[in-house]
């Protein structure tokens, strides 16, 4: 390994955590050593745990008490999601996304976390050989989609923001977005020392949380593939899924800690550990699309202020004048809205510049995306927006993800792999290749997706044929 590179390794690892965008892009970083990653994992993990106020949340006293502690919680959410069908039944509006540009929103902004989804349980891999990890294995290679591109967690939710237009979005945003994704990842890497708290964490990912149950609602509303959260709600279930298998591994690998209650407490550490940084709810409830129609703006801004005539002033002041300046594009917009070019709570059809954007004939037809444009429809039309509205086109959305099936790539990395796994005799040979394509930044590509499917028959033989839906 090259100095620089060791320097800067060396340097990422001892910095301050706060940038969690650096910490998420150094755990992803495939050039970044296994090692280099735990060292990280473990520094990053005692400051998160240090600042946790565990006696602020109850928690059972006893490994025996999770799983009815569990279904009362699963039940308290099924009653409060009752309540809410029983509003919308009666003729009440969505609560979370009365617009399609707030459901779009609301998807860009959990991409940070949503695309190192089940990250956690990559640690969990290296003991694949030990009977008490079992469950947590088979839950992290559903998580995978036993190795079905259409069923990847991480593969199914990029192909969301990448059919809706709204990557783009997601790599614009601040800091705070990324916290929770770099815990996931500090997981992903921790050591044997963690195990109690990776177990906590994911028996908190598994509960059914109220929110998730609305969002699949009403995004199916808006036309919008709900599948990734549809997968979420049915594969966590307690009866036979995820969440009945995390209690099952819990109560497994307790019997290897001879202290009981400091190994439960080093659980409840770990689920606390998921509501660090901006939650699901939290991001909902500050939606707000005048905010990022400003920031679309702003964006376009930086080449839009080379762009125009002189000849149309607003305010004694050419477009390209109020365009030069990231400060004055609020006043600008007002501007367009006193002259009547914008005019707010009306038909989007009813001003000037939603019509130059938009018609096929507009002067500036093109400069913004159809997701940008959704965004600026919504906004202007205010009050109108739901009769206005218009659903996502669900079929050009599936041929979409279609075609992101083929590939026209060659992988040289796969074709080796796949002669080192043939060619072995040794199922603990093969499975010590194939472990390492499972990691948080590769299990989504192609070489990790045929990974998982051999893990899954050396391992799992009788999930091979089961379709995860």
């Amino acid at each position: 390994m090259p100095t620089v590179v060791k320097e800067k390794i060396l340097k990422l690892i001892k910095k301050d955590h706060q940038n969690h965008l650096e910490i998420t892009q150094f755990f992803l970083d495939f050039s970044i050593s296994q090692s280099a990653k735990e060292l990280k994992s473990l520094q990053f993990l005692e400051n998160e745990i240090s600042s946790l106020k565990e006696d602020d949340y109850e928690f059972p006293d006893h490994i025996d008490q999770l799983e009815e502690w569990i279904i009362k919680q699963n039940k308290a959410q099924c009653i409060c999601y009752g309540e809410y069908i029983k509003r919308r039944g009666n003729g009440g509006v969505r609560e979370y996304f009365s617009t399609t540009s707030q459901a779009y929103e609301f998807l860009y902004k959990i991409a940070p976390t949503k695309r190192v989804d089940g990250a956690w349980l990559y640690s969990f891999t290296q003991y694949w050989d030990d009977p008490a990890f079992r469950d947590f294995i088979q839950i992290y290679l559903e998580e995978l989609g036993l190795g079905k591109q259409k069923n990847n967690h991480v593969k199914l939710f990029d192909n969301l923001l990448f059919s809706l237009g709204l990557h783009q979005f997601s790599m614009n945003l601040s800091d705070e977005y990324y916290h929770q994704s770099a815990i996931q990842l500090a997981l992903a890497y921790a050591s044997f020392d963690f195990i109690p708290e990776i177990a906590g964490f994911n028996l908190g990912y598994e509960q059914l949380p109220l929110h998730l149950l609305i969002t699949n609602y009403e995004l199916k509303e808006l036309g919008i593939d709900s599948n990734y959260f549809n997968q979420h709600i049915t594969i966590d279930n307690f009866e036979n899924g995820h969440a009945q298998l995390s209690i099952n591994a819990i109560k497994k690998i307790a019997k290897r800690y001879k202290d009981q209650a400091d190994f439960l407490r080093k659980v409840k550490i770990g689920f606390l550990l998921n509501n660090r940084g901006l939650s699901s709810v939290q991001i909902i409830k500050s939606l707000n699309t005048e905010r990022v129609v400003l920031d679309i703006f702003k964006k376009k801004a930086v080449v839009g202020k080379h762009m125009h005539s002189n000849k149309c002033m607003f305010n004694n002041k050419s477009t390209n004048e109020w365009l030069s300046d990231e400060d004055q594009i609020e006043d600008f917009i007002c501007a367009l809205s006193n002259r009547g070019w914008i005019k707010l709570n009306q038909d989007p059809e009813q001003s000037r510049f939603w019509r130059i954007i938009n018609d096929d004939d507009g002067k500036m037809f093109g400069v913004f995306s159809a997701a940008e444009k959704t965004f600026i429809c919504d906004w202007i039309a205010g009050s109108k927006t739901m009769s206005h509205n218009k659903s996502v086109d669900v079929e050009l959305i599936n041929n979409f993800l279609e075609l992101k099936n083929f590939s026209y790539l060659i992988d040289n990395d796969l074709q080796e792999l796949q002669k080192q796994v043939h060619t072995s005799v040794n199922t603990a040979h093969k499975v010590s290749k194939l472990m390492p394509y499972l990691a948080p930044h590769i299990h989504h590509q192609e070489i990790g997706l045929w990974s998982t499917q051999r893990i899954v028959e050396y391992l799992f033989p009788f999930l091979s044929n089961r379709r995860i839906n």
